[in-house]
This record gives C-alpha cells, sequence and structure tokens, in this order.
C-alpha cells in the first residue's frame, strides 16, 4: 500500500509543469534566459533554479543593449 502512496506522489508532481515548479520556489527569471543588467554595465544568465546569476561585464565604452531579446555590449 505505501508504494502506491509513494507512486500517487510521484506521479502528481511530474504532472505539474516545471514553470509551476519555479514558480513555487520563487524563481525570478525562466531558465535559459539572457538580461542586461539595471545598470547596463554587462548582462544576466538565468540558470536552471530560475536564479539570475553574473553572466559579464561589457567592455569599457560599451553598456549592455538587449538587441532581439538578448543582451549585447556595444
Amino acid at each position: 500500500m505505501k508504494f502506491f502512496a509513494v507512486l500517487a506522489l510521484a506521479a502528481t508532481a511530474l504532472a505539474i509543469p516545471a514553470s509551476d515548479n519555479l514558480a513555487a520556489r520563487g524563481a525570478q527569471c525562466t531558465p535559459a534566459t539572457y538580461a542586461c543588467k539595471s545598470d547596463n554595465s554587462g548582462w544576466l544568465v538565468c540558470n536552471v533554479d530560475g536564479t539570475w546569476l553574473d553572466g559579464g561585464v561589457c567592455p569599457k565604452k560599451t553598456t549592455c543593449k538587449p538587441i532581439n531579446s538578448l543582451p549585447y555590449c556595444v
């Protein structure tokens, strides 16, 4: 009987879409997306947990600008 209870719980967890799981954990972003930092000094990368990570810094005399929804240092 315990086996069936565990199996039912696992099936329920798998039935919830990944985006709902991320939202439930307080995700900040959608994994595998990129964005410019708020000060446009570089870009951010969204990791698999839905958390923004520092992706890098733009070279001197350039700023980050989104072009076709991707950040570029121009």
